[in-house]
């Protein structure tokens, strides 16, 4: 029964973070409504990208998780944190922690390769939402930061419509409850079971709206400035 109280919150936290979602997209949804028909805020109707098709969406998603250093050197640096967070028995070779090592960086590859095919491929397919960032039309940082952390939530639907993000928010779930399947517990981290699949589902959301704001949305512009 404690095990059950102490879940209770995690429990709750999928259906909260979806409703603030709906309320997110009727929040901005009256600004479109300002606009050219079907188009965002401060953009006209010529500037809308191009419709992606199913199958478009999904060969993006498998670029993505496969074809990109990125996913691969995350998912080794990762694996090493949580490496050296962990407590080591003292019976253990150097070989035994690479062989560690390795076996935690193939996991934190298949949860997030999950993620990117679930969230950016099939999903966005099935609910007709456009997996593109969408960057902010405002010059202020504050806004701008506010447009990329509400991303997580909103997104445009394949109409240029605002919608919930049930892309998102199945897929990071999805591949969250998939990470079961490979994980295994270890002394005091416990990584498999209802609770640790929201903690994993809570961490993902957490790191895509670092994403937008850091490389999405101003990560262009720190390009711009290396350059010259």
């Amino acid at each position: 029964m404690l095990k059950v109280r102490l879940a209770l919150p995690h429990a709750l936290l999928a259906p909260a973070l979806l409703l603030f979602a709906v309320a997110t997209a009727n929040a901005q949804a009256p600004a479109d409504k300002t606009q050219t028909p079907n188009a965002a805020p401060g953009q006209s109707q010529a500037a809308r990208p191009t419709p992606l098709t199913a199958g478009r969406k999904i060969e993006r998603s498998f670029r993505s998780a496969f074809l990109r250093p990125t996913p691969y050197l995350l998912s080794a640096f990762t694996a090493g944190v949580t490496q050296w967070r962990e407590h080591r028995p003292p019976n253990k070779t150097r070989g035994d922690d690479f062989a560690d090592w390795g076996s935690r960086a193939a996991r934190n590859f298949a949860t997030s390769s999950a993620s990117t095919l679930f969230a950016e491929g099939f999903y966005p397919a099935l609910f007709h939402q456009d997996p593109r960032y969408e960057r902010s039309q405002q010059k202020s940082f504050a806004r701008r930061a506010l447009h990329a952390a509400s991303r997580v939530f909103v997104t445009r639907g394949d109409d240029w419509r605002l919608e919930p993000n049930y892309s998102l928010f199945a897929g990071e779930m999805t591949a969250s409850a998939l990470s079961n399947v490979w994980e295994h517990n270890t002394p005091g981290h416990d990584r498999i079971g209802a609770d640790a699949t929201l903690r994993r589902f809570a961490g993902m959301l957490a790191t895509d709206m670092l994403t937008n704001v850091v490389f999405r949305e101003f990560g262009p512009d720190i390009k711009k400035i290396f350059r010259h």
